[in-house]
């Protein structure tokens, strides 16, 4: 079907550049839209695929060579009919709500980028190969030229006269497939040509599979692959300009110390039997008890650029990120902003009746978005209340093993009789404060073995108290207390102002009574070799 044709033209070259330019301010976007064709390609193959007894493995592949950037894939390809409309701005046979991209503008994608946009594509059984060229900078140019002086020309004129179709015979007409070349890539978008940033952006927004490298990718895909319809990843290769090629995978992977995920289903109240959306989630871990557990703060991954650049989640729809993480921030949560990103995981929104916005940076405003944000919020609500289930279990196992350390100082000093008995004051004080910190958070913590732990110190904190009480003050060098002033055989009087300077010390840290401790020790190795 071809569009209607009208008696006047209706749009002018300058359209051109602004839905070139102005779509795509981050230009790593670009790949984005031609990995989205390329998908949706592999997807149109693979419904027909058996009828032709076709068993070749789907795959999109994203070469850097010099400076151009090649995107191929062998899905369905296109007919000579097809390339003609690569001309057509805005024109798409693509079904809304049932491909990822649908509105034919992500052809253009390259054009602010590059000299020139070339694509080669047959389709099984066409003895043709047909071809596409655009020279975007002599486009480009002359429109920015015409513009200066006055001149505006339809867009058809300009690009008839910088485009270029023709077809050569295909090495085999059972091939199938379509390369998109962006070749001459200006040197102000040099992202595009650096393959670790690609790797990171490819795996980060399209619809790849999970890295072997991470052990709970596998249960992911299962709960994906079970409940979201289209959860289809594809088989992505990037190759470097020194010819490395490497396989493309989500981000994640064991050594960023992820904590075991969970999911959680978004429905319309409506029709409950009706899933809108499918979210997974998980926390940065750390090591506690043997076992990688919640940390309880920001999502954070090593090496170069932004340390938090996959804190919090995405929605993804066709497998593709729509907006950045803070999307879902924004229209998920109503404060505890940080716990948010403690998270990171993916929406993926099942409901087709939402669609993206051109620049995918949100979704179309409609009821389908409004009820799909609306009922997605018990997500926030879900995760702000697990954040403050992790930090209770984190404080408690911290401050357990924070207690347990000072414990074994302190049973350390009076073995090695060197607790002063101007310090006993504080000492109790001490072992009170600490063990009803500890019991206040063990009775908030949910994590078995963090509460079978403090149990642990608690009893070690009874057991060392009981020793406290017990000792006995030295006594012509024999007991377990020190005590300096009867050693030195201070006077009443120096001895009170002794004690007055000790208690003075101890309100003066108050809880930091770490710091006290060591000061007073001073004090009594002070005393011990001047008084």
């Amino acid at each position: 079907m071809n569009p209607v044709a009208s008696p006047k033209e209706l749009v002018y070259a300058p359209a051109i550049l602004i839905l070139s330019q102005d779509l795509y301010p981050r230009k790593l976007e670009v790949v984005r839209e031609y990995v989205q064709n390329a998908s949706d390609a592999i997807d149109a193959f693979s419904a027909i695929a058996h009828l032709i007894d076709d068993t070749s493995e789907p795959v999109i592949k994203v070469s850097i060579q010099g400076r151009s950037l090649l995107i191929f894939d062998n899905g369905i390809g296109m007919g000579g009919n097809d390339v003609e409309k690569m001309r057509y701005i805005a024109y798409s046979e693509k079904k809304t709500g049932e491909e990822a991209g649908y509105k034919g503008i992500g052809r253009l994608a390259g054009f602010a980028v590059a000299e020139k946009l070339k694509m080669s594509s047959t389709r099984y059984g066409d003895p043709q190969l047909h071809h596409f060229e655009i020279r975007a900078k002599e486009m480009r140019d002359e429109i920015s030229q015409n513009k200066k002086r006055g001149v505006v020309e339809t867009a058809t004129d300009v690009i008839n006269r910088h485009t270029n179709i023709w077809s050569t015979p295909a090495n085999d007409p059972k091939d199938h497939y379509t390369i998109v070349e962006i070749r001459g890539i200006h040197e102000s978008c040099s992202e595009l040509l650096d393959g670790t940033r690609l790797k990171e952006y490819i795996g980060d927004i399209a619809p790849v599979d999970f890295s072997p490298e991470f052990k709970w990718g596998t249960r992911i895909s299962q709960w994906l692959r079970e409940d979201v319809p289209d959860y289809s990843p594809k088989t992505i290769y990037l190759s470097m300009l020194n010819g490395e090629r490497i396989k493309v995978y989500k981000p994640y992977v064991d050594s960023m110390l992820i904590s075991e995920p969970r999911s959680v289903t978004v429905r319309d109240p409506a029709n409950p039997s009706k899933p809108l959306a499918l979210c997974w989630y998980a926390t940065k871990g750390q090591k506690i008890l043997d076992e990688i557990r919640a940390a309880g703060k920001i999502f954070t991954v090593d090496g170069d650029g932004d340390k938090k650049r996959f804190a919090g989640l995405v929605y993804k729809l066709f497998g593709f990120s729509v907006g950045d993480r803070h999307l879902p921030v924004k229209t998920l949560w109503d404060r505890s902003f940080p716990r948010a990103l403690w998270f990171s995981g993916e929406i993926h929104v099942i409901d087709k009746d939402v669609l993206p916005t051109t620049d995918r940076s949100d979704f179309i405003e409609s009821d389908a978005r409004a009820r799909l944000y609306r009922e997605a919020k018990h997500i926030a609500g879900d995760l702000n209340k697990l954040a403050q289930v992790i930090s209770n279990d984190r404080n408690a196992f911290k401050d357990g093993e924070n207690f347990s350390v000072k414990l074994q100082r302190l049973k350390d000093r009076l073995r090695d009789k060197t607790i002063e008995r101007a310090e006993l004051k504080s000492i109790r004080t001490d072992l009170n404060r600490g063990l009803a910190t500890l019991r206040a958070r063990v009775d908030k913590c949910s994590d078995p073995d963090i509460e079978k732990y403090g149990k642990q110190v608690e009893k070690f904190a009874l057991s060392v108290q009981k020793e406290l009480d017990e000792a006995k003050i030295m006594r012509g060098g024999e007991g377990d207390i020190a005590d300096v002033a009867r050693e030195r055989k201070m006077t009443s009087q120096a001895r009170r102002v002794f004690e007055i300077i000790m208690d003075t010390l101890q309100d003066y840290y108050g809880s930091d009574t770490d710091t006290y401790h060591e000061v007073a020790g001073k004090i009594s190795q002070a005393l011990r070799r001047k008084y």
